[in-house]
């Protein structure tokens, strides 16, 4: 086959999502997905998806070949770097918190960052998680009954497809709890065009259980610990990818001021990290500081990471980045800009206040100080040499960021968050001083070990951590997510309103007003979903704000 093959587009809306609207209600069948996937690094077609006639219809029909599936399983990662489902990482994840502030966004991302979002706004639509979430329910139900007409199509081949779509499912459902507290709960996929899809939001806890259950009885049993190519063990899910999965979920489970059995949660926050650490198969391994930047964000699939999401150069393009945070190479102004709170949270020798920032600069009377603020990480080429220097270089036009999702300082932050729980829970100091362990794996590569944290009163061990995950996440979709467990373990949003406020430059009496509330820390559910599901019910806060 010619590579032409491997940049036709998949069919647009072959999968409804948990709301479809009314005259689509109903569940077509499964057109064949066809698809680039994203790690290919030769020309040809059948190195990991092969590319059938686009109108045939996947039926029972289909799942006949090993092959068949494994084009299933590289369609859900296909649709995994969807820009709208990487904008929404970002804008749900990232855009409503204290690092960014809005620049030229428009009229509904400053809604979202200003926390006036209504229920009619386009930013809050699920469908592309929903459609993963159904290409991943039908390898899940109909993979296994392919070993028996496939005799080269192996148990052991299908148990590690399996914990990929497994790990998939679990991670669109754990973004949209996270973002939206309770929604659809769907483990069954279409069938026909007659099936009816209309079911009720699952309770978000409920949710999280039933997916660290998937993830340890699936995902981890039958994960493989690496692929045949770098770019594959990067890109695809392998066993520390689900690890890294695993801690995340029991990380929010445990961040629940009703949950009795937070300690425990948070011990297996950090078994699971610690499995990573210490896993001897494992290539994993923090590059050095001056590698960090290039390695991590730049060529990406670096030796420190865990599972990011892959894009090609002449395949499907990451537009997210470049749209909401800026690239001049490619003409893109930048919609959200970073705020200066944040940059004053990086001390005097932290790269990372210019290597993940672009810094401009002003000289009064002799002194230099930073003045303007740019994202620079994903779609930097080369960072500046150091403070005051602004010999920034862009990504060029044709030049795509992977998206990142978890790397080894996932890892050590997880645990060090856990560890800070525990010492409050438990009343043992120790885990405090760990925990100011883990955080300098982190801080003290990006301080070319010319600084380091230290912990003077345990009481603030909470803030050490949340402020090293903020200056090593920042811009990666995660900060938001930062500041929810801790009003959930808080039951209140004051003290993560303050954290906000302090870097909100807008009319703030309105804005605190608004956030008084946990339940407006969440998402509205789409009017659109909401009028073609009567089944769905809207999150308390804007049900009265909307009335």
């Amino acid at each position: 086959m010619k590579r032409a093959c491997l940049l036709k587009r998949l069919r647009n809306d072959l999968i409804p999502h948990a709301g479809y609207r009314t005259d689509h209600m109903k569940h077509r069948l499964f057109y064949l997905l066809t698809a680039v996937l994203f790690v290919l690094t030769t020309t040809s077609c059948n190195d990991y998806l092969t590319l059938y006639p686009e109108d045939d219809i996947v039926d029972d029909q289909y799942w006949q070949t090993g092959d068949q599936v494994q084009s299933m399983v590289a369609a859900c990662y296909r649709y995994m770097i969807d820009n709208d489902v990487i904008n929404r990482m970002i804008y749900w994840g990232e855009l409503r918190s204290d690092n960014v502030d809005y620049s030229s966004a428009s009229t509904d991302e400053k809604y979202l960052k200003d926390a006036n979002l209504l229920s009619s706004s386009g930013l809050v639509t699920w469908d592309k998680f929903y459609k993963v979430i159904n290409i991943c329910n039908n390898v899940i139900v109909k993979a296994p009954a392919v070993c028996q007409v496939d005799a080269n199509f192996t148990t052991t081949t299908m148990h590690n497809y399996l914990s990929e779509v497994y790990t998939l499912r679990a991670l669109c459902y754990f973004y949209l709890v996270r973002s939206f507290g309770d929604v659809p709960y769907v483990t069954v996929p279409s069938k026909s065009e007659q099936q009816n899809y209309l079911v009720t939001q699952t309770p978000g806890d409920s949710i999280i259980n039933y997916l660290i259950s998937d993830m340890e009885k699936y995902g981890l049993p039958y994960a493989a610990a690496s692929w045949p190519t770098e770019a594959y063990t990067h890109g695809r899910i392998t066993r520390n990818a689900v690890r890294a999965l695993l801690a995340d979920l029991y990380l929010w489970k445990a961040s629940n001021i009703n949950n009795t059995q937070a300690a425990s949660d948070y011990h297996s926050c950090i078994d699971y990290c610690n499995a990573i650490l210490n896993d001897n198969e494992s290539t994993l391994v923090m590059n050095e500081t001056n590698e960090m930047y290039h390695n991590v964000f730049y060529a990406g699939n670096s030796t420190e990471s865990i599972f990011e999401l892959n894009f090609v150069s002449n395949g499907l393009a990451n537009n997210s980045t470049a749209t909401i945070y800026g690239n001049a190479v490619k003409s893109k102004s930048p919609q959200f800009i970073p705020t200066g709170n944040l940059y004053e949270l990086y001390g005097t020798y932290d790269c990372r206040a210019y290597s993940f920032l672009k810094v401009g600069y002003s000289t009064n009377a002799g002194v230099t100080s930073a003045t303007s603020y740019n994202v620079f990480k994903y779609e930097g080429q080369n960072p500046a040499a150091g403070f005051g220097s602004t010999d920034y270089v862009y990504r060029s036009s044709t030049s795509y960021a992977n998206w990142i999702i978890y790397r080894l300082s996932d890892a050590y932050l997880m645990k060090a968050e856990a560890l800070v729980e525990l010492a409050k829970l438990e009343g043992n100091n120790d885990y405090s001083n760990q925990a100011v362990a883990m955080c300098n794996v982190t801080y003290k590569r990006a301080n070319n070990n010319l600084d380091s944290l230290s912990l003077t009163d345990n009481s603030k061990a909470e803030e050490m951590v949340l402020n090293e995950r903020r200056r090593e996440f920042c811009f990666e979709g995660k900060r938001w997510y930062d500041l929810m467990r801790k009003v959930r373990r808080e039951g209140s949003t004051t003290e993560a309103l303050d954290e906000l406020s302090a870097a909100y430059e807008q009319e703030l009496s309105t804005y605190k007003a608004r956030l008084s509330s946990i339940d407006a820390w969440y998402l509205p559910i789409s009017k659109t979903e909401m009028n073609a599901n009567p089944k769905l019910y809207q999150n308390a806060y804007y049900s009265l704000k909307e009335q």
